[in-house]
């Protein structure tokens, strides 16, 4: 094992999560480059990686987990056609390589002084514009309510990450978590109306669209 590799297992909120041998073998075979850890989820472990000179996000099940890392690259591969999410390079049953995103999730984003009201806008028009998407494709995220995987990167640009919890088949919700998302009852909700400057009048004119919308995709999906 390399010094490098070493150096992340002694970490003990990951050591026991992976099976190094695997990783090990994978990074020899794409001659990538540990960087760091970016953090763990319910069923898999993220780390940064350089791979043919571009920063990469590299995901591997957890060892005491089930194991879903193959379905989420397909889903993952889906989502790239729509131009949705961080670009795909290849993945298998023990590894998912792909884009690293750089940038700051929207909860943190919103959390910041000074924002430019038309670039807001632009941004929950985005968000907005690429859960329809999704809905339309029958692809359900399954985790946007949270904000945490929505990225805003320096120019402003939106990216959906993290389809480990996402399915396809089930009712796509993509579009009625984000619409509570921005204008419900979260900390997020409560700052957009504040950039915004957005009434209780408003509000409720969009609330009752979603509902409407709601319907319209559980009828669409069941006759599907």
């Amino acid at each position: 094992m390399s010094h490098n590799l070493h150096r992340f297992k002694e970490y003990k909120i990951i050591g026991k999560l992976v099976d190094w041998k695997r990783l090990e073998n994978m990074l020899n075979n794409y001659n990538i480059i540990l960087l760091d850890i970016l953090g763990k989820g319910h069923r898999g472990v993220v780390f940064k990686g350089l791979y043919n000179d571009k920063k990469v996000a590299i995901k591997v099940p957890r060892v005491d987990a089930k194991n879903t890392i193959y379905e989420e690259g397909c889903i993952l591969k889906e989502v790239n056609t729509l131009n949705i999410g961080p670009k795909l390079y290849t993945f298998s049953k023990d590894y998912l390589i792909m884009e690293y995103i750089e940038g700051i999730n929207l909860k943190n984003y919103v959390s910041t002084e000074n924002i430019d009201r038309k670039e807001y806008i632009k941004i929950i028009e985005e968000v907005l514009k690429q859960c329809i998407h999704l809905d339309i494709h029958g692809i359900d995220h399954g985790e946007i309510q949270g904000g945490k995987h929505i990225i805003i990167n320096e120019s402003s640009k939106v990216y959906i990450i993290d389809f480990g919890s996402a399915k396809i088949g089930r009712t796509p919700r993509n579009f009625s978590s984000a619409v509570s998302l921005f204008f419900g009852k979260s900390y997020i909700a409560r700052r957009t109306c504040e950039i915004l400057n957005i009434s209780e009048v408003e509000l409720e004119k969009i609330r009752k669209f979603v509902r409407n919308y709601k319907k319209y995709v559980v009828k669409r999906t069941s006759s599907q």
